[in-house]
């Protein structure tokens, strides 16, 4: 549903009197436009791109991407903890400051693998279970640790590839759109949002979290199309 609303105009208010107010929709601030989005009025307003990218890949194929407000990230740790349910819980190296944590809610355990992205470059984490330790009704299965030396990152010819494989796919959906990338990233915010969310579901791209994140991620994709 998301990709196939339209670009919004204005916002109307109809008073009890039958009088009404409307403003343009362009004019309305980010903020507001996003508590609209919430309430399933119209699209997300594209955000914008941020610091990082971690797109995640299920062994069957399915893919959510999350954005993180830091450069150069790293990953410490990705560990699931199981009890009455299961969460994965990954541990992200941040330079000086405390490291980010993020939860899995999704088949944690079948992540397959992780790409981290940003302005300067991409690392590929390949998980695998290789530890797993239980405490009472804990059990904790370790899928990846920066520690430990049965781990390792894949060499950046995974990551480069995974990353050019995104990029062709944006590609071609612009390409059925008669655009360029040059134009997408210049049209105005709305119109973005809806272009940007035809093409994440194209190329199988979900939100782990919030659907801004998506068209951050896809408005990156379009950065490297066009450099």
């Amino acid at each position: 549903m998301e990709g196939k609303m339209g670009i919004p105009k204005r916002l109307v208010v109809e008073f009890d009197d039958g009088s009404r107010n409307e403003i343009e929709f362009s004019r309305l601030n980010r903020q507001i436009q996003a508590d609209l989005s919430e309430l399933g009025l119209c699209s997300p307003p594209v955000r914008e791109v941020s610091k990082s990218y971690i797109l995640l890949r299920w062994q069957n194929g399915w893919q959510e991407i999350v954005g993180v407000e830091k450069a150069h990230l790293e990953l410490l740790r990705y560990y699931t903890i199981e009890r009455v349910e299961e969460i994965g819980r990954m541990s992200l190296e941040v330079g000086e400051s405390y490291p980010v944590l993020l939860f899995v809610k999704r088949l944690p355990r079948q992540v397959e693998s992780a790409l981290l992205v940003d302005d300067t470059g991409t690392k590929v984490y390949i998980f695998a279970e290789k530890t797993t330790i239980t405490e009472g009704d804990k059990t904790e299965h370790i899928l990846y640790d920066k520690k430990n030396p049965k781990f390792t990152t894949e060499d950046s010819g995974k990551a480069d590839s995974w990353v050019s494989e995104l990029i062709d796919s944006v590609k071609a959906e612009l390409e059925k759109r008669k655009l360029t990338a040059e134009q997408l990233l210049f049209m105005d915010s709305a119109q973005k949002a809806t272009v940007y969310g035809e093409i994440s579901k194209a190329v199988g791209i979900r939100a782990m979290e919030k659907q801004e994140d998506v068209y951050g991620f896809i408005e990156l994709m379009l950065r490297k199309v066009k450099t």
